[in-house]
């Protein structure tokens, strides 16, 4: 397996590092390679994260099988974890005679092989972004952590025609199925402590330590450029926007030339702003000198169906929110801003708070058409970042992306959190994708899409 590392740690590859590594990359890719689209930057990405997920998967290869290619003593495994529901689980509990869970209802075209879909069920596969590959794979490209309820309704059409509704999405977990399809591993929250003996055996055997399983080891930085992320890859902008993120972020900065970074607090974070956070934010983008290129991600998110609505939510994220645009400004840094569900009260802030010529990035934009053009025509160095959501069939996404001047566009992956249509696991090397897709959409070459976005990204980070 690939060496592991904490933050800052040193430790030498071994010799087959480099082998492990290109399969895994060669898995991630289906074995092939487009050709390039010329120099890249990811403007916002998580790499702590990707660097964990990676690390998990190269040192733990069945995570990389599909359903059909586990043996059955890792299916055996993994019907004891809790990461296959096929009608023969095992129970990971201590107790063997606890009772049944109560039973789901099972939609079993998800376990269909794509040529046994009915026409209108291909369809729809097709319009949420599948291909034969990632159908017979199971890999998840759809929503995560959001209810039936959040859905926009071109999807839940699209969803309803492969027999999904809200009594079998709302059940689900981070993509599981339910039925006999996998869930990746990457989504299993729990801690080590909280697995079961039995699920602990079971980790075991299949590779897993309590520090790999508590994604407590990352992937080597260096390799993991070199051969995940390729030859174009010129920069990241990695964030350090929570309690967790800070030392990861400032530590990979400062590990490696083509990493940078930027310090925030994220408006889900707002409860634990305070002097002392304050602070020691203003500490980190210091002794991070240059590499530290922005402010952020910080702004408004009402997205939550529950607590986006409460009003001591919501004042206490302006207060923070308008804190953080008067520091940032105050350090002469570009803003990197979070805004959901928020496009009144973000916009209203930034007329306030934010010089009209100030560099500002709007991250993952989903926001209104209306909100976005308000934000290009007031802050002529506004930018509007685009995630991988683009690559799949999200009409939002895809509408925003022709409105936008190609000139006002930045590009990022909000790895790992955000999918790209193809990809289980999003990274910073797979911006060539988006890039494409922008050149379909804009009817521009791949080629003159990648020389414009990489000029933007030079404007707003000066990388």
């Amino acid at each position: 397996p690939l060496p592991s590392t904490r933050p800052g740690d040193t430790a030498a590859a071994a010799p087959s590092a480099p082998s492990a590594a290109a399969a895994f990359c060669s898995w991630l890719s289906g074995g092939g390679e487009a050709a390039p689209v010329g120099p890249f930057v990811d403007t916002h990405v998580h790499l702590e994260e990707v660097l964990q997920v990676a690390r998990r998967h190269i040192a733990i290869p069945c995570l990389n099988k599909g359903y059909d290619e586990l043996t059955e003593e890792e299916l055996r495994h993994w019907r004891v974890l809790g990461w296959v529901r096929d009608g023969t689980q095992e129970q990971g509990g201590e107790d063997e005679e606890e009772a049944e869970p109560k039973a789901k209802r099972v939609n079993a075209i998800w376990e269909r092989k794509w040529w046994e879909l009915l026409p209108e069920e291909r369809e729809a596969a097709e319009w949420l972004g599948y291909e034969a590959e990632a159908w017979n794979r199971s890999m998840w490209l759809l929503p995560r952590s959001a209810s039936w309820a959040d859905l926009a309704e071109p999807m839940k059409q699209r969803l309803i025609a492969l027999g999904e509704g809200e009594d079998t999405w709302d059940q689900w977990e981070y993509g599981d199925t339910g039925g006999g399809s996998l869930t990746f591993d990457a989504n299993d929250l729990r801690q080590w402590d909280a697995l079961t003996s039995k699920e602990q055996v079971a980790a075991a055997a299949l590779g897993f330590s309590e520090r790999l399983w508590n994604s407590e080891e990352m992937a080597d930085l260096e390799l993991t450029i070199r051969e995940l992320f390729g030859p174009h890859f010129e920069g990241c902008i990695t964030q350090g926007c929570d309690l967790d993120s800070l030392e990861p972020a400032m530590t990979l900065a400062k590990a490696h030339p083509k990493v940078f970074v930027s310090f925030g607090c994220h408006p889900k974070s707002a409860w634990a702003y305070s002097e002392k956070l304050e602070q020691r934010l203003i500490e980190c983008a210091r002794d991070c000198g240059s590499k530290t290129v922005a402010w952020g991600e910080f702004g408004l998110d009402y997205s939550h169906p529950h607590y986006g609505r409460l009003a001591a939510n919501r004042r206490k994220q302006k207060d923070v929110f308008a804190r953080q645009l008067q520091v940032a400004v105050s350090l002469g840094y570009p803003l990197v801003v979070h805004s959901r569900a928020a496009d009144r009260d973000t916009l209203r802030m930034m007329r306030r708070w934010v010089p009209r010529d100030w560099k500002v990035h709007i991250h993952s934009f989903r926001g209104s058409v209306q909100f976005m053009e308000l934000l290009l025509a007031e802050y002529c160095n506004a930018y509007i970042g685009l995630p991988g959501i683009v690559t799949m069939a999200d009409p939002d996404a895809r509408e925003l992306c022709r409105r936008c001047p190609l000139e006002r566009l930045v590009l990022e992956t909000d790895a790992p959190y955000l999918p790209l249509a193809g990809y289980y696991f999003s990274h910073p090397g797979l911006i060539p994708d988006i890039i494409r897709t922008v050149a379909d959409l804009k009817g521009r070459s791949a080629e003159d899409v990648a020389t414009v976005i990489r000029r933007n990204a030079r404007a707003v980070y000066g990388i």
